[in-house]
């Protein structure tokens, strides 16, 4: 399995698994027109996988819609099948793919509200900052620019608009698991790829 971090993608690609790369060596050339057909099955299928997001909570769709698959090549030797995240549907969730696929050890934060005690913090918005879908509603700086202020809440800070905490002061690190799945369905559809492989040389 290559996984690369890409300029204007993020992708998984089935390359050199030994099994699939072992097969196709077997596999006469005048067979590549319906082995790459067998490819693009394989890897629709994974992206649908990916696409369902199973072990997260969808908000804006922006990764979803993100989501894609390609099958490059002219023979065996060129064959290229990638799942990946891709740039150019409305949002930058190529920034934070591969977090999602491979996870973090601990999100910290940088230079956000040094000034207040303990910081600094990253900022949590609450339920009341949320659409339905758990979308953000107001940024930080919209909050400020609308007369939004800083007090205690509980143990820790919270920022609040009139009386209402918009967000939650968290001094982290947060650990982020990994979810997207990217390589599982990839690798998941190893075995149907094998046996479509064998098909498609029977049917020859």
């Amino acid at each position: 399995m290559v996984i690369r971090k890409m300029t204007d993608n993020f992708k998984v690609e089935i390359t050199n698994l030994r099994e699939v790369r072992d097969y196709i060596e077997t596999m006469p050339e005048e067979s590549f027109p319906a082995a790459k057909k067998v490819f693009k099955k394989a890897v629709l299928n994974a992206a649908n996988t990916v696409k369902l997001m199973k072990k997260m909570k969808v908000r804006t769709g922006a990764l979803r819609r993100s989501i894609q698959q390609s099958v490059t090549g002219t023979d065996f030797d060129k064959l290229r099948a990638s799942v990946y995240s891709a740039q150019g549907s409305g949002a930058n969730q190529v920034l934070y793919a591969p977090v999602h696929e491979f996870g973090h050890p601990g999100i910290k934060p940088i230079d956000k509200y040094k000034g207040v005690p303990g910081g600094p913090y990253m900022n949590i918005p609450t339920d009341a900052n949320k659409t339905p879908a758990g979308v953000m509603r107001m940024s930080a700086w919209q909050i400020f620019r609308a007369g939004g202020y800083i007090r205690k809440a509980g143990k820790g800070y919270g920022v609040f608009l009139k009386d209402q905490i918009m967000m939650t002061l968290v001094k982290g690190p947060i650990k982020i698991m990994p979810r997207l799945g990217m390589r599982d369905a990839a690798e998941a559809e190893i075995p149907t790829l094998l046996s479509n492989l064998a098909d498609a040389i029977g049917a020859e």
